[in-house]
């Protein structure tokens, strides 16, 4: 993502990830584009993330309708309601989505695929929020979860190769069975080989940061995280520049556990005294260790000691691993997500690691302890 700002389009339909610019707004009612019906496959070539489809699904069933919800920049152009076009009412925001409707013998489900941007999806259970005791699945090369979605609903989720899909039971019953092997037999709808996504920096496909607007305030995690991202002010940040960035960074260490991530992304926010980098696990390119450093008088970072967020955990409780007190979290111990919040030199850190095959309790308070600076 450049830092330059790009020249004023107009109304714009149809701007994606490749072409979209901080001064692109939409600005006529008539140029916005509602949901269209389509397939998987179709569905990749505008999508700002890497498109699934059902690999598997119970015999009674199969896929009634695909429709994506094309990517739009960002506006509420005076005539434009956001139902007309399938957004929600709570942001200027149009990102792209994926909807499937699979129906059954009298029962139907929908999955959602998206982009979650710019914040880790929320404990690895974004819409599940609030669920006494979500439960971990085998998803493929990753670790999904069932639960009671946010409109009370039988769900599901799981993080695929940096893509949220997320499930919801519309009618009837789908029992934990099917739906964890509906999660477990999600394939790409296109080729790997053929689907730039795959190869492109979170900071580049991020329609929050590409845009340049203001975003929708949700949980981060755990522990209680500062306010809304403001992406009107954040910079991209190179790997070589990292090292000079203030407040300074803690990154993973080049043995232990920490070892297997790699950097994803990274941007600053000059004005509010913050940097978030992102990294991905090397075993599946999509697990995320999320890390915020902010100064002390950052609305960015979390407080210390931070406040539990509404989502029960399986544990939370302080203990002493850099030198310093820092407060753990994690929703399973085995399976994740897990977080840790800390100061150290006058900094606020927070570290967030998704879901994942990969960790466990142990190997993600290793990988806090061995955090190095940049």
């Amino acid at each position: 993502m450049s830092d330059e700002r790009a020249p004023d389009a107009g109304p714009t339909a149809g701007t994606d990830w490749r072409t979209a610019g901080p001064a692109i707004r939409l600005t006529d009612a008539d140029a916005a584009e509602p949901p269209r019906e389509t397939t998987p496959s179709a569905a990749q070539a505008g999508a700002n993330f890497v498109v699934f489809e059902p690999g598997w699904l119970p015999d009674d069933c199969a896929v009634a309708e695909t429709t994506i919800r094309p990517e739009q920049p960002p506006g509420r152009p005076e005539g434009l309601d956001a139902a007309d076009i399938g957004q929600t009412p709570h942001s200027e925001g149009n990102p792209s989505a994926v909807r499937t409707v699979v129906a059954g013998e009298g029962r139907e489900l929908r999955i959602k695929q998206f982009c979650y941007d710019w914040a880790p999806p929320a404990a690895s259970v974004a819409p599940l929020w609030g669920t006494e005791d979500p439960t971990p699945v085998e998803a493929g090369d990753a670790v999904g979860f069932l639960g009671t979605d946010y409109k009370g609903n039988r769900g599901a989720c799981v993080q695929r190769a940096r893509t949220q899909v997320e499930v919801s039971v519309l009618d009837g019953e789908f029992d934990d069975a099917e739906l964890g092997g509906l999660l477990d037999g999600l394939e790409p709808a296109a080729d790997p080989r053929s689907t730039p996504v795959r190869q492109v920096p979170f900071h580049r496909l991020s329609y929050w940061a590409r845009y340049r607007c203001e975003a929708v305030g949700v949980p981060h995690g755990l522990w209680a995280h500062g306010v809304a991202r403001p992406y009107d002010e954040c910079v991209p940040c190179s790997p070589v520049a990292l090292g000079a960035v203030e407040p300074q960074l803690v990154v993973p260490g080049d043995d232990g556990p920490g070892a297997d991530y790699a950097l994803d992304s990274a941007v600053t926010f000059p004005e509010s005294g913050a940097v978030e980098a992102i990294f991905r696990h090397e075993g599946n390119g999509s697990d995320h260790l999320w890390i915020t450093a902010a100064a002390h008088d950052s609305d960015l970072g979390p407080a210390v000691p931070p406040e539990p967020a509404d989502q029960p955990a399986e544990t939370r409780e302080a203990m002493e691993l850099r030198g310093e007190p820092v407060h753990y979290a994690a929703l399973t111990d085995e399976s994740g997500a897990w977080e840790a919040v800390w100061t150290e030199d006058g900094t606020t850190y927070a570290a967030v690691a998704g879901a994942s095959r990969y960790l466990d309790g142990d190997a993600f308070r290793r990988l806090v302890a061995e955090l190095e600076p940049v």
